[in-house]
C-alpha cells in the first residue's frame, strides 16, 4: 500500500539496491555500488561472484543503519567470454532476500590505433603519424 511518498508494506519492501555493469572486461578493475535503505534491524549484506570453478565474496557488510558504498574488484580472467552469477544476499533476524543476476565477463583482443595528421593521403605522399 502506498501513501504519498511513504511506502507502507504489508509483506516485504525492497530495502537494498546493488548496481553492476552487465558486461565486464576480463582482468580489468571494475566496481559495483550497494545501498541499504532504512533497515528495521541489523542486516548482513553479502555480494558474491560465482562461477563453475570458484565463488568470490566481493563484499560483506553488517549494518543497522542506512549505507551506500562502492567497491572495486578485479574481474576474473577468462579465455573468450563467460557468464557468471552475481549474487546478493541480505539476511537479518526477520528479513531474508537473495537475488542472482547474470553478468558477462568478456576478454577483449588488443587493438592498434593509428592516428595521422590528415584524414586522406595521396599515393606517395608522406605524413606524420602517431601510434597509440
Amino acid at each position: 500500500m502506498q501513501r504519498g511518498n511513504c511506502c507502507m508494506c504489508e509483506t516485504v519492501c525492497r530495502q537494498y539496491l546493488v548496481a553492476i555493469p552487465a558486461v565486464i572486461e576480463a582482468g580489468a578493475e571494475t566496481r559495483f555500488c550497494a545501498t541499504l535503505r532504512q533497515p528495521n534491524e541489523t542486516l548482513v549484506m553479502t555480494v558474491t561472484l560465482r562461477s563453475r570453478e570458484k565463488n568470490t565474496t566481493l563484499l560483506t557488510h553488517t549494518s543497522n543503519e542506512a549505507f551506500q558504498t562502492c567497491t572495486q574488484f578485479k574481474a576474473p580472467l577468462v579465455q573468450n567470454r563467460e557468464v557468471q552469477d552475481f549474487q546478493v544476499e541480505v539476511r537479518g533476524d526477520t528479513f531474508y532476500s537473495k537475488e542472482v543476476r547474470k553478468v558477462m565477463i568478456k576478454a577483449y583482443d588488443p587493438l592498434t590505433f593509428i592516428q595521422t595528421d590528415k584524414p586522406i593521403y595521396l599515393p606517395g605522399q608522406k605524413g606524420n603519424n602517431l601510434l597509440l
